[in-house]
């Protein structure tokens, strides 16, 4: 059975008015409005202490290329060159700020009226989810947010899931996307963990008992393989040209994990889950368990049919690095580079 989301709620425009009034009614009934003013208030002190502290650092450049072309000390000059080199940093955090609540807002309207027309169910929100895959069993500040759930063409979730794990006393921050799909019968035990060059590294790894199986041909070049060793054969039978292909064509930069009767399909990276793009993934992701299915069962398969190239290029969008980053990097090194120029020439104008 394949199954269609109605997704017009994703297109449609949404009035951020009746937005914001729909976010603070969930809020309120969810009994989250501490929580959500606590960690408000805690991006701001992150922004204000990231925006001070590049203040200062700029202050010290500016006082030791005065130095460097004969001044004598800090002045006004330092003062007003330092706050002139933060000012795109301070702009760009004021405008996030801003903005980041508003979109948050529609986001979560979208995805609320998308589930609502299409039988299904909708949570902002879980503290320390616990699920059979690997992955929920690792780290730290564990969140599962936009949990969307339903029980068509088979049992499924999906979410965006975040926590931390830790090397020596450093934080590290790790982002996922996990889709977790049923299953009516059951598979052998395996991870798939993707070679794909584009995607950020692991947080989690496969657990004992499982070991590295070898597979030729290019799959080997895109996953490795992992299950147990008394699972070797089945998996091995599991992974035919038709099953490689789909895995190949749906999930290449995503890692794949079956444990007991469930599925988890899992990209590194959070996805914009209010995107039409990223339920016409879903609806492949779907197609692709059934394929195992009927694998498992050792049926003849037919792989997964996809003749839409613009279908297929909406899906590699969903992946792609989020755009923005570069710019504002280099938005913020332009004016640190132009103050201490400025500084080394209004020094040596004024001394002479």
């Amino acid at each position: 059975m394949t199954v269609t989301f109605d997704d017009a709620a994703l297109r449609a425009r949404v009035d951020p008015v009746r937005a914001r009034q729909e976010s603070r009614e969930r809020v309120t009934r969810e009994g989250r409005r501490f929580g959500v003013v606590l960690g408000s208030g805690w991006v701001v002190f992150q922004s204000v202490v990231l925006v001070v502290g590049a203040g200062a650092l700029a202050a010290l450049a500016v006082v030791a290329v005065q130095f460097m072309f004969g001044a004598d000390g800090a002045d006004l000059t330092t003062v007003v060159l330092a706050v002139l080199m933060v000012l795109p940093l301070a702009v760009g955090r004021i405008r996030s700020h801003l903005r980041g609540p508003r979109e948050r807002e529609i986001e979560e309207y979208r995805l609320e009226q998308f589930t609502a027309a299409n039988g299904l169910t909708y949570r902002t929100g879980e503290l320390d989810p616990e699920r059979p895959a690997a992955l929920f069993g690792i780290g730290t500040s564990r969140v599962a947010s936009d949990i969307v759930s339903g029980p068509s063409p088979r049992p499924f979730e999906a979410a965006n899931y975040s926590f931390d794990t830790w090397v020596a006393r450093a934080r590290m921050p790790r982002v996922a996307n996990y889709v977790e799909f049923a299953l009516t019968g059951s598979l052998p035990p395996m991870v798939l963990v993707t070679k794909s060059p584009a995607v950020a590294a692991s947080g989690w790894e496969p657990t004992a008992p499982q070991e590295r199986v070898q597979i030729e041909g290019d799959f080997a070049a895109r996953f490795e393989v992992f299950t147990t060793r008394a699972t070797e054969e089945p998996v091995r039978h599991l992974l035919s040209p038709d099953v490689q292909a789909a895995l190949t064509a749906v999930a290449e930069r995503c890692d794949v994990e079956v444990v007991g009767d469930r599925v988890y399909v899992i990209a590194r990276r959070h996805l914009p889950m209010a995107e039409p793009a990223y339920w016409e993934w879903i609806e492949d992701l779907a197609a692709l368990v059934s394929l195992l299915e009927v694998r498992g069962r050792a049926e003849q398969t037919a792989g997964v049919a996809e003749a839409d190239p613009a279908r297929r290029t909406r899906r590699e969008a969903l992946f792609a690095a989020p755009k923005g980053g570069r710019a504002a990097a280099v938005g913020c090194l332009v004016p640190l580079l132009v103050g201490l120029v400025a500084a080394a020439l209004i020094t040596k104008i004024t001394t002479g």
